[in-house]
């Protein structure tokens, strides 16, 4: 028996039984709550604000290539840029920010002359990797868009004369680059032509500081060619193959051509567009159809200029169509045939893959 067993036990202070209850039914139960994934500073979850849907990570190989062996773009140039997604998964690469450009056309010193051909040559030489005999092929590819009034704006002969098509179009075709034809590129799509890129680009009347969608990547000629005139392009494809191809295409000659870091992709269906970036100040369509999506005429800016084929498979007209926006808020669409009435034009269907975009045909049309 210990010595103090038959003593009256003295009962503890109320503070100290107070703060136990504290401790056991308050403290404890925080301290559970802070361990459990997703409820600390910072991370996603009830009560705490989400992070952003962008994240500094690579592309899963599901959604876009990564950079081939060889690439020219370097871990750091790499690193600028990011994921977008609408489902969770790696679809879109693209900027860090849209305010901020991977890098700002605007800052370009030297232009490539476009008054003399000897001089144009000697200045692709000295600034980029092309191989003289495209440069020759495409300065006079130049002269014929200019002389057929395809385009005269010489921002736009500039961009042309700018983009290595033969990069984009597939090798066993290169040699033909700059043809005045469209030119197959897999999955029942083409390459357009150099005379109708140029026209719908100067339609478009495209700068630095505007926003603008391509629905239909393709091979990513025109996407490269926009990202000549503006720092914030954006393009949808929704063939995955040819989604992947031209990232991989954009990733390998980034170092080269800088602008192409200011181009998101993402394979989807862009006939819903991409609510997520809208409103765009320019959208150009490159596929056939016979109406206009709804869901494009919403996202385009007040005084926004939209290029669309418009039609059937037999043959589209190039609708050009400008959102007015009056002093009541009431909308309307001013619409005008880039052609005048003088031509038409035989795009690649607009397809969805559950096929009720899909302009029905008897015949398969090329993408001009």
């Amino acid at each position: 028996m210990e010595g103090d067993s038959g003593r009256r036990r003295k009962k503890p202070p109320r503070f100290l039984v107070g703060g136990a209850v504290v401790v056991l039914f308050v403290l404890v139960p925080l301290a559970i709550f802070w361990l459990l994934p997703g409820n600390r500073l910072g991370v996603s979850g009830r009560g705490v604000a989400p992070t952003a849907r962008r994240v500094s990570v690579q592309p899963a190989p599901a959604r876009v290539d990564p950079p081939e062996t060889g690439s020219s773009s370097s871990p750091a140039e790499d690193q600028a840029l990011r994921v977008a997604s609408t489902d969770g998964a790696a679809a879109a690469v693209q900027p860090a920010a849209e305010s901020a450009p991977a890098f700002d056309i605007t800052t370009r010193r030297a232009r490539p002359p476009t008054d003399d051909e000897d001089r144009y040559v000697a200045w692709m030489k000295a600034h980029s990797p092309e191989t003289e005999r495209y440069v020759v092929a495409k300065w006079e590819r130049a002269r014929a868009i200019i002389q057929r009034d395809d385009a005269t704006d010489p921002r736009v002969i500039e961009a042309f004369l700018r983009t290595p098509r033969e990069y984009f179009c597939e090798p066993t075709n290169a040699a033909h680059s700059y043809g005045d034809a469209a030119m197959p590129i897999g999955y029942g799509q083409t390459i357009s032509g150099p005379h109708l890129v140029s026209h719908m680009t100067q339609a478009l009347d495209l700068h630095p500081d505007q926003k603008v969608l391509e629905i239909g990547t393709g091979s990513g000629y025109q996407s490269a060619v926009l990202s000549e005139l503006s720092n914030h392009v954006y393009t949808i494809e929704i063939v995955r193959q040819l989604a992947q191809r031209a990232d991989s295409i954009y990733r390998k000659w980034s170092k080269d051509y800088p602008e192409y870091r200011n181009i998101t992709r993402k394979h989807a269906d862009g006939y819903y567009g991409w609510p997520e970036h809208a409103p765009f100040d320019r959208i150009i369509v490159t596929a056939g159809i016979d109406h206009i999506p709804p869901d494009l005429l919403k996202q385009l800016t007040p005084g926004g200029i939209m290029l669309i084929p418009v039609g059937p498979p037999s043959g589209q007209t190039v609708l050009k169509i400008t959102k007015e926006v009056r002093p009541d808020g009431s909308v309307t669409f001013k619409r005008e045939d880039i052609y005048h009435g003088l031509k038409r034009v035989t795009f690649v269907p607009f397809t969805s893959e559950t096929g009720k975009h899909t302009l029905s045909s008897d015949t398969v049309p090329n993408r001009p």
